[in-house]
């Protein structure tokens, strides 16, 4: 993309409309123009909330050349009064892979009033991947949130060690959502608990269709990052099951043609 086209989108975004700043920070992340990454900064302290959520997120893409510079503005915006701002934010941060952010999120997770928040930090412990964070993420098995719940099961699956899987089994006993126990059952098989995949796919066996989109949403997931390790011996049983689910589910065969194919990958 040539610097003219970029200077251009800077300049629009330096515009002071709210509707052309937006458009602006969307057409250079589109173009994954790194270069305008101190005008994503700047536009993070803008009176309008859409502008700052709009910078927020392109940043988790484009800050990563900067990580310090932009790490450090983002965490400003985890105490925004705005609350999909601060969701952003948080999302961003877990993107960046911002380390030296855990103890603001850890701190969102517990404190934030808004649940979709609450349930951001958590994802974002995760993919931040620091040990330190699992006495946080396991006080969050217990928000009376069900989203919160599930993330930071998923999280604990991605930071923890088998170690943890007595304590992850006992969750998964009390826990009475079933999305959040598939969520809690992808963590213990993901750390090695091998047993569990057979609950998943029980689960998935009788789902209805938002915990079959819940369920798939795991194995994808597993699939994806820490895979497993018994994930290739396992691949054709789970696809035997997928194939079953998308009879029930027609609406859902694109993801599940999608996860079969990378399940015959892994064997």
């Amino acid at each position: 993309m040539s610097n003219s086209k970029i200077d251009s989108l800077i300049k629009q975004c330096n515009s002071g409309d709210s509707d052309q700043e937006i458009n602006g920070v969307q057409e250079l992340l589109a173009i994954k123009a790194y270069s305008a990454v101190p005008t994503l900064i700047e536009l993070l302290k803008s009176s309008d909330s859409v502008v700052r959520s709009v910078a927020a997120a392109a940043l988790g893409y484009l800050g990563k050349p900067e990580p310090e510079a932009v790490g450090s503005a983002l965490v400003q915006l985890l105490v925004d009064p705005d609350d999909i701002v601060r969701s952003d934010a948080v999302d961003a941060l877990g993107i960046l892979g911002y380390a030296a952010a855990i103890e603001p999120v850890k701190s969102l997770l517990k404190n934030d009033p808004i649940p979709f928040v609450r349930a951001s930090a958590a994802e974002t412990l995760g993919d931040l991947g620091q040990q330190e964070a699992l006495a946080a993420l396991e006080e969050a098995l217990l928000d009376p949130d069900e989203a919160v719940r599930g993330y930071a099961a998923n999280s604990m699956g991605l930071v923890g060690t088998p170690e943890l899987l007595p304590k992850l089994k006992t969750y998964i006993e009390s826990e009475q959502s079933l999305k959040v126990k598939v969520e809690l059952l992808g963590a213990t098989y993901r750390l090695g608990a091998r047993e569990d995949v057979e609950l998943i796919l029980n689960l998935l066996a009788k789902a209805d269709q938002d915990l079959a989109i819940q369920t798939l949403n795991v194995l994808e997931d597993l699939i994806g990052r820490k895979q497993p390790s018994a994930m290739a011996e396992d691949a054709s049983d789970i696809s035997e099951v997928l194939a079953k689910v998308a009879k029930r589910f027609p609406i859902l065969d694109t993801q599940i043609d999608r996860l079969i194919v990378q399940l015959k990958a892994l064997s």
